[in-house]
């Protein structure tokens, strides 16, 4: 449905030409919910702007429905309002002086009856929960209100593709939570090609069917949230998404001959992990595991101290989160984070025995390595 190939942006920076946009290439499919995740300025609004015909990037090909919208090489650049696109911003853009209908009705043709206006924005209204506030001025409505309405008014002329500009981030924590249940739900009944850009990452992984994760222009990672979060290939995907734990290692064994995983050296004991690219003995390498990966061990389970993947230390930290308790493990001089439930976190200043199973830890190369 949507295909972005080679696509390059530049601007003009106080010190000269700055690369918005490097060399960006994916594809969404008919239905898909694709999401542009990463922090700040690392191209991923530019990107949707340059989809939506707000931007005319410099070089690379966007293509929607098997039509061309830009190439640079053939000197295509179809205009915003022949695109065939919805869109909404993160200000949402509602015109303050007009009720929720007027809003909606706004970008439908001219050439529409007034009956089949008023029909097809009562119908979108009543989709989205809106129908009895049609009179209401839109300054007058809720935080969620407004961003169903910019959601009416950029669904109700029935577009080939949704671009979504961080909508939610204006929402407080509670409703934004909320929406997100809407808004994927409105998007898979509609089974509307949509675009959604959020540096937020409990956001992409709740609403996302794939995630790119964007960092200094570049597009370097595509997967399901699952993949993205429990088996990233690159340590930047690693360390954005979520929460992590990087321990410094040494190789002492790659995945050769009947044994396939890694065997690495580390100030917290011997490791198995999972290859992840060549390696040979003696290379130094970062460990990566997440924090609910850390399994508390009962004395009765202990095994001894030289176990594969087994570790000792004290509790420094114990910080509750409601639904789950974040736990900071002293181990001589490094520390390790832990995720448990509450009801089994244990006490500050108590010793611990806890494992990390082979099937969660990564090797990634080290800094020095170009990571």
């Amino acid at each position: 449905m949507i295909t972005v190939k080679d696509l390059q942006k530049s601007f003009a920076g106080a010190r000269g030409e700055v690369r918005a946009i490097r060399g960006v290439c994916f594809e969404v499919g008919k239905g898909e919910l694709f999401t542009l995740l990463g922090p700040s300025g690392c191209g991923k609004t530019t990107t949707l702007r340059c989809i939506a015909g707000l931007e005319q990037p410099l070089a690379g090909e966007i293509v929607i429905d098997d039509h061309p919208v830009f190439s640079a090489a053939g000197g295509i650049f179809i205009p915003p309002e022949r695109r065939n696109i919805g869109m909404v911003f993160q200000s949402y853009a509602i015109w303050p002086h007009m009720t929720v209908f007027q809003n909606v009705a706004y970008p439908l043709a001219r050439d529409l009856s007034r009956a089949e206006i008023g029909e097809r924005v009562s119908r979108i209204l009543d989709r989205l929960s809106l129908g009895q506030l049609s009179d209401r001025l839109a300054p007058n409505l809720s935080g969620g209100q407004q961003q169903r309405v910019a959601l009416a008014r950029a669904l109700v002329a029935q577009p080939q593709v949704l671009l979504l500009d961080e909508p939610l981030s204006n929402l407080d924590a509670k409703l934004r939570e909320q929406m997100r249940f809407e808004l994927k739900a409105l998007q898979e009944s509609f089974g509307i090609t949509t675009v959604y850009v959020t540096h937020d990452q409990e956001e992409a992984l709740a609403l996302s069917d794939r995630i790119g994760l964007m960092h200094e222009g570049a597009l370097i990672e595509i997967g399901s949230p699952a993949e993205l979060y429990l088996r990233p290939a690159h340590r930047v995907t690693a360390d954005f998404l979520g929460t992590a734990n990087f321990i410094p290692a040494e190789v002492q064994r790659d995945g050769s001959g009947p044994w396939y995983g890694m065997l690495l050296a580390t100030p917290l004991g011997s490791f198995g992990a999972q290859r992840s690219v060549e390696w040979q003995q003696g290379m130094t390498a970062q460990l990566f595991f997440r924090p609910e990966s850390v399994e508390f061990l009962d004395e009765a389970v202990a095994t001894a101290d030289n176990a594969r993947n087994h570790c000792t230390g004290f509790i420094e930290r114990v910080t509750f989160l409601g639904s789950s308790a974040d736990v900071i493990i002293r181990c001589s001089d490094l520390k390790v984070r832990a995720r448990t439930h509450p009801a089994r976190a244990p006490a500050v200043g108590q010793a611990v025995r806890f494992r990390v199973a082979q099937s969660s830890c990564i090797v990634f190369p080290s800094r020095t390595m170009n990571s």
